[in-house]
């Protein structure tokens, strides 16, 4: 039997299952794609030059990526797993209006992510061009605004403290990245890093907290403690 405000134990371990494998799915298939890519910079180069082919250069930069659609599967699968993850904790949670907003920002990071994956970056089309960089603002903030939401809904359970400490660190240094981006992009000019550091720094807080909160709750689940379903007392 479920106590008040206790999380369900099964459909949490399924979303544990599912942002572990989503998470590391994304990083394989782009470590992949990279391998592939002639003098790709993890610093300096976007992570959707390796999703994208296109025979001349774009902003001084030649995209030309041999295994583009191991890099779009990724993000594909990264916006799906994340999305399905989260239909499982909201069924974990107890009742409340947070779980609806956390959803949406799921389904938006989702859908940014399908948008990344469909239409890529250099896109000779006006139309497609454009929602290439829609979609990865959308997934950026919509997974960095619903790690924020995650954490706020998981207050109260003890063994998940770490997972909301990092849940708020992180979507920290994902949004500031964001913003440093948005400031180079939009400056032309470089903010301390390269912009690919940037935009990484932005991505990379969704994948590890989807990494540090599976990995909470299925450390717990095998040393059979039940901290991080019962609520703090």
């Amino acid at each position: 039997m479920v106590r008040p405000g206790e999380l369900r134990r099964e459909p949490l371990i399924t979303a544990a299952v599912l942002w572990m494998s989503g998470s590391a799915w994304y990083l394989i298939s782009e470590a992949v794609a990279a391998s592939a890519f002639p003098n790709y910079s993890y610093a300096h180069n976007y992570i959707s030059d390796l999703g994208a082919v296109r025979e001349d250069a774009l902003d001084e930069r030649r995209i030309d990526s041999p295994l583009a659609e191991v890099m779009n599967l990724g993000f594909l699968h990264q916006g799906l797993f994340f999305l399905l993850g989260a239909v499982f904790l909201a069924r974990a949670l107890p009742a409340g209006r947070g779980r609806s907003a956390f959803l949406v920002l799921a389904v938006v990071h989702a859908v940014g992510n399908g948008l990344v994956g469909t239409f890529h970056s250099g896109h000779a089309d006006d139309v497609a061009a454009a929602l290439h960089p829609v979609g990865a603002v959308m997934a950026i903030l919509g997974g960095n605004l619903a790690t924020i939401a995650a954490a706020l809904l998981l207050r109260g359970h003890a063994a998940a403290r770490f997972a909301r400490i990092a849940g708020f660190a992180l979507s920290g240094i994902g949004l500031t990245s964001l913003l440093a981006l948005g400031f180079a992009t939009a400056t032309g000019t470089s903010l301390l890093l390269d912009n690919g550091t940037w935009e990484r720094g932005s991505v990379y807080a969704i994948t590890t907290w989807q990494l540090v909160a599976a990995t909470v709750i299925l450390t717990a689940r095998c040393s059979r403690t039940d901290e991080v379903l019962a609520p703090a007392r």
